[in-house]
């Protein structure tokens, strides 16, 4: 029978799992991977896939054991800077729906609205076309292929490792 030690098994594992972290936060927060319409499985699924393309181009990281107090701060890290990238996007989108709600008040069109599942709340006519047309605008000048680069540029900015105040 064939044996593995667990210092093994990490180095098999930890190229992949880091940036596997990181892309999952970012899928959780980003406009256009977090939408309702894709299934959880198909985005858990899409990340690993980026995850592991992105890991050929990354360094090496360091083989953090995961009994450790490290292996918590580099999973708090990780999810950190994903979730980070991805609300910056969202601010961008936020932006450009309360332009389409100011927009909208001026107008009078404040009165008709719609319940937009993404928000989980009362949106303006306005203020979801505005939304709508900037999220086909991002797909199309492929804003989420250039958020993907971002995130794999920030393993030079932010490396993965288990102490988060050297991040």
């Amino acid at each position: 029978m064939i044996t593995f030690t667990e210092a093994q098994i990490m180095a098999w594992l930890s190229p992949v799992l880091w940036p596997f972290l990181r892309v999952l936060a970012l899928f959780t927060a980003a406009p256009v991977f977090s939408m309702r319409a894709i299934p959880v499985r198909v985005r858990i699924g899409l990340a690993f896939f980026v995850a592991l393309c992105a890991q050929a181009v990354l360094p090496a990281p360091p083989v953090i054991d995961l009994n450790g107090r490290e292996a918590l701060g580099a999973v708090l890290q990780q999810v950190g800077v994903g979730l980070a990238v991805g609300f910056a996007v969202r601010l961008v989108f936020a932006a450009v729906e309360l332009a389409g709600e100011l927009i909208g008040l001026q107008m009078g069109l404040n009165f008709a609205s719609f319940f937009d599942p993404l928000a989980n709340a009362q949106v303006s006519a306005v203020a979801r076309f505005f939304g709508n047309i900037a999220m086909l605008l991002f797909v199309v000048v492929n804003g989420h292929l250039m958020v993907l680069m971002a995130l794999v540029k920030s393993f030079d900015s932010f490396p993965v490792n288990g102490n988060l105040l050297q991040a």
